[in-house]
């Protein structure tokens, strides 16, 4: 069973909330200098915490990295996640099942980019009405990267290497159009994708981990 949730922030996130991110996401933001990547680092920081914590993992379970780059759990196999952010978005997926989700913002790109896309891909692209091939694009894209992150273990697999709009065998997606100029997607093993997907607000998600029994004193 997989289980999707997005977190739309209208305002930035103040950084004082970094104290509320596990280590490993700390790291993460402190090596960050950009001011908008660390506000985007810090949104789905914190909603990775409040999935964990609504599925009823410790913050600080660890968390170790694969070479291809890729966190998962160090000491547990039933459950596996993946997170994305752009924008004001993040999404952060939880599953029994191996997955991943990517997010993107659909901004004016050069078609020949879609060069290293799997053939079918393109000759599927190459298809679709002109003023519908950016969109068009994304919806690619954002497939090809939730699959690459579901499938990726300790080598990170090509663009080229499954086609992911007349499959992967053993795979399914989930799209999601947020706003007018977003998309995103979830790949996962078969299984039950569950919907709709969560919508959490950014003072929802600080108010929920500010009560966290957690953060209460022992």
């Amino acid at each position: 069973m997989t289980e999707v949730f997005i977190l739309k922030c209208g305002d930035p996130l103040s950084e004082e909330r970094a104290v509320l991110l596990p280590r490993w996401r700390r790291r993460r933001l402190e090596r960050l200098r950009y001011a908008p990547a660390r506000e985007a680092s810090l949104g789905a920081g914190l909603l990775w915490r409040y999935v964990m914590e609504r599925h009823g993992i410790h913050p600080e379970e660890p968390v170790r990295f694969l070479q291809a780059g890729k966190p998962v759990f160090a000491q547990r196999d039933d459950k596996h996640f993946s997170l994305s952010h752009s924008g004001p978005y993040a999404l952060c997926a939880i599953s029994d099942r191996r997955v991943g989700v990517d997010v993107q913002q659909i901004k004016p790109v050069h078609l020949s980019v879609a060069r290293r896309f799997h053939f079918r891909e393109r000759d599927w692209l190459a298809e679709q009405p002109h003023d519908e091939q950016q969109r068009a694009f994304f919806h690619i894209w954002t497939r090809k990267e939730a699959w690459v992150k579901a499938v990726s273990q300790d080598q990170l697999l090509g663009l080229d290497q499954e086609d992911v709009i007349h499959g992967p065998e053993g795979w399914q997606f989930d799209e999601y159009r947020l706003g007018d100029d977003y998309v995103a997607a979830v790949c996962a093993q078969q299984g039950e994708i569950i919907q709709p997907p969560v919508v959490v607000e950014a003072e929802e998600l600080v108010s929920a981990l500010a009560d966290s029994p957690v953060n209460q004193p022992a």
